[in-house]
């Protein structure tokens, strides 16, 4: 008698931590809309991160950036980041605007990287060749406010020298001839 009393006292516990569940379910977003799987990443960048190796790549999806990342490293307080350009998204505005992205998100969103080195390289599909196009060495707190709002809204147009000069960028022969 005392066993099957323990068992339907445990049989109400678990239906009604089901239940409370599924209220709290409910009560959090629409019945059958599903967050997606990064929603806690996403929610949580109101504060200033630390890069470390363990959340390195966590951080990285949820920067959701616009040109797609072929290689990643963090060495102390140095976060390289080298973009893959395949045919089609070699546009200059594109890449003008993801490395304002890469350096928003990474200055802004985190506590301890204080330079961003960046390349773009662009890797011919038949060949297998990869070809350098632009890089940067982007340090923090080296240029003004607004010098981020110009790199995103240069369009197609050569970089000025003082973007050049604050992001300290280096343009390839082959990167010159794709804005001329």
């Amino acid at each position: 008698m005392k066993r099957t009393t323990i068992i339907v006292q445990a049989l109400l516990i678990s239906m009604g931590c089901a239940v409370l569940l599924a209220a709290v379910s409910w009560l959090g977003g629409e019945a059958g809309e599903a967050a997606p799987a990064n929603a806690a990443l996403l929610d949580k960048h109101e504060q200033p991160v630390e890069l470390n190796h363990d959340n390195l790549v966590d951080e990285l999806i949820a920067w959701t950036l616009l040109v797609p990342v072929a290689k990643v490293e963090l060495s102390g307080s140095v976060l390289s980041l080298d973009f893959r350009i395949t045919e089609g998204a070699d546009q200059p505005d594109r890449l003008y605007q993801g490395l304002a992205q890469a350096i928003d998100r990474a200055f802004a969103g985190t506590s301890n990287v204080h330079r961003l080195l960046v390349r773009f390289i662009a890797e011919d599909r038949w060949l297998g060749n990869k070809y350098l196009l632009l890089a940067a060495d982007v340090r923090r707190g080296e240029w003004p406010r607004d010098a981020l709002e110009e790199l995103r809204t240069r369009g197609n147009r050569e970089l000025s020298h003082e973007l050049k000069r604050w992001f300290r960028v280096t343009e390839t022969s082959l990167w010159k001839t794709m804005i001329r």
